[in-house]
């Protein structure tokens, strides 16, 4: 077994279980869960790393794959681990779900798994892929085994978005962000980016600078590339609301997005073939199906305010 090739287990199940616990006991809504779980699964979904990459690849070169400079991440992947077993651990409790009629969970996976060793302090008790499976057949017969291999080891062009959908929503993209997304936005690592991820297929800082270029995406097509600094778009002088207003006003045409970018000490027009509008990530509820993503996130715990504090003098 190589070093890190479980991280998927109990880092997946970490992310997996730090979200939805948050969403029980209150601490963010079902909305906001739902609404950064689209934001995960869409930036896994568009990653073109996953050509060649898989999930276990990301885990057992973790110790490479950690910071670095941002250009071409999407080709090279990140700790993807996190995020691939958070909707790895999502389709386990989706799937056990709908083959037991509701009547079981991952909460009962979870009861076996992590009781290991008995109820006692803190204790490091080791654990193999057999006994994961043995546990998982423990709350419903299945071919686990064949499940984890085919999304831990596999090549998959796309993200593992069938426990969003057994859950009773899907993917989709609407021309307006999500309020989660506006808070990242605002205040998070990207703060005052436009985000054009999903769109041109690019990250670029407030100042014009290009941070990243999605592998075979429009902007990669037209020639951008990471480092360049956009000067100008479609005749305007760069700002983030020239990028918007110009990926907006390029939907429905067949007239290019034209930019006038800056590389080193030259100076060059690239034309960016893009015509589908602002593109950003939520999740959309499917009719007629099982809500189970609802129900695993339903509160638990009746948010209660703290006792005024009473000082003498």
């Amino acid at each position: 077994m190589q070093q890190g090739s479980f991280l998927w287990v109990y880092e997946g199940m970490t992310q997996y279980l730090g979200n939805v616990l948050a969403a029980r006991s209150g601490l963010k809504s079902q909305v906001q869960y739902r609404e950064v779980l689209a934001l995960s699964a869409a930036q896994l979904d568009a990653k073109p790393g996953r050509d060649w990459r898989p999930t276990l690849d990301t885990a057992v070169a973790a110790s490479i794959l950690r910071g670095g400079n941002p250009a071409w991440s999407n080709w090279r992947r990140g700790q993807d681990y996190y995020q691939e077993g958070e909707l790895l651990w999502l389709d386990a409790d989706t799937t056990i779900r709908k083959l037991t009629n509701d009547k079981k969970s991952l909460d009962d996976f979870e009861k076996i798994f992590l009781a290991i060793g008995g109820n006692t302090g803190p204790l490091i008790v080791t654990y193999n892929f057999d006994e994961l499976v043995a546990d998982l057949n423990q709350v419903v017969p299945y071919d686990w085994a064949g499940f984890l291999h085919d999304r831990v080891d596999k090549i998959h062009l796309r993200a593992d978005l069938a426990g969003i959908e057994q859950g009773g929503y899907r993917l989709v993209y609407r021309d307006q962000p999500s309020a989660s997304e506006k808070t990242l936005l605002a205040e998070g690592r990207d703060k005052n980016h436009v985000d054009c991820w999903y769109s041109i297929g690019a990250r670029i800082a407030p100042d014009g600078i290009v941070q990243d270029v999605r592998w075979n995406g429009p902007a990669d097509k037209a020639q951008l590339a990471p480092g360049f600094r956009i000067l100008a778009i479609q005749g305007k002088i760069f700002s983030n609301d020239a990028l918007r207003e110009a990926i907006q006003q390029a939907k429905g045409t067949t007239t290019p997005i034209e930019v006038i970018v800056q590389r080193d000490s030259f100076v060059s027009t690239l034309k960016i073939d893009y015509h589908d509008g602002e593109r950003f990530p939520v999740l959309e509820r499917i009719d007629g199906t099982p809500d189970y993503l609802d129900e695993i996130t339903r509160p638990r715990a009746t948010p209660e305010k703290a006792a005024a504090e009473t000082k003498s003098y």
